[in-house]
């Protein structure tokens, strides 16, 4: 999902599919600013929901918004967790990535595409992965990519795809980034790739009954994981 008031983008994809078999289906939708906002809300929630009902998807990957992006951020905010809704209530497991981490993602190796992603990048990089002659909405384009590596962390952590198979920027986005923090006794270097951050990047839905609204207990890394970022501290 690519929420968004003014052009809510979705697409299906499926990871075994072959060329255009790849993308199942997609679009986008619109609504008036005349509009109540809260029926604006509702409308897409019930499009997720009917979405939800056709295509009976394994999990859910959505374009959260952007960090510190202003007044925006709260009504993109706001719709987000509208659309999780249907959801949450169907219990199906859901991934986030924020505009910058998408891109990141779609540059592949950051080393060979230089410069900034643009929509039509984006648009692009749906193209060679469903070998389709065709550009496709740029609203539908994000919803696609949201859904081709939100697949590809699902099955990193399942250990169905291992570390070695994940493109520089996967490896990046998922297993290897880091950041800074001050303690008492110093800096200490925290790991923040999307594998360590369940219930904040990612959610298990699919883990919690019907009836509770607790968490659940956070899985173990995958060994394969482990091991790879072991194997990176030697070579350092």
């Amino acid at each position: 999902m690519d929420p968004s008031l003014k052009a809510y983008g979705w697409s299906v994809h499926d990871s075994l599919g072959i060329g255009l078999n790849r993308r199942i289906a997609s679009g986008h939708e619109e609504t008036l600013p005349s509009t109540v906002p809260v029926a604006r809300f509702l409308h897409f929630q019930s499009l997720i929901s009917n979405l939800i009902k056709t295509y009976s998807p394994d999990s859910v990957c959505v374009e959260s918004p952007a960090y510190s992006a202003g007044p925006f951020q709260t009504i993109h905010f706001g719709l987000m967790m509208f659309s999780l809704v249907p959801v949450f209530e169907a219990r199906i497991d859901c991934v986030l990535f924020d505009p910058a981490t998408l891109k990141l993602l779609a540059k592949e190796d950051t080393s060979k595409k230089k410069g900034a992603m643009t929509k039509l990048d984006m648009q692009r990089r749906v193209q060679m992965d469903t070998m389709d002659p065709h550009i496709i909405d740029n609203n539908e384009a994000d919803a696609y990519l949201c859904a081709l590596y939100g697949t590809r962390l699902i099955e990193l952590m399942k250990g169905i795809i291992s570390p070695t198979q994940l493109t520089p920027s996967e490896k990046q986005v998922f297993v290897m980034r880091t950041k800074k923090i001050k303690t008492i006794t110093g800096i200490k270097i925290k790991r923040i790739g999307h594998i360590f951050r369940e219930n904040n990047r990612f959610f298990e839905f699919s883990k919690i009954p019907n009836g509770s609204v607790a968490l659940p207990k956070k899985n173990e890394i995958n060994p394969t994981v482990l091991k790879f970022l072991e194997s990176l501290n030697e070579q350092a």
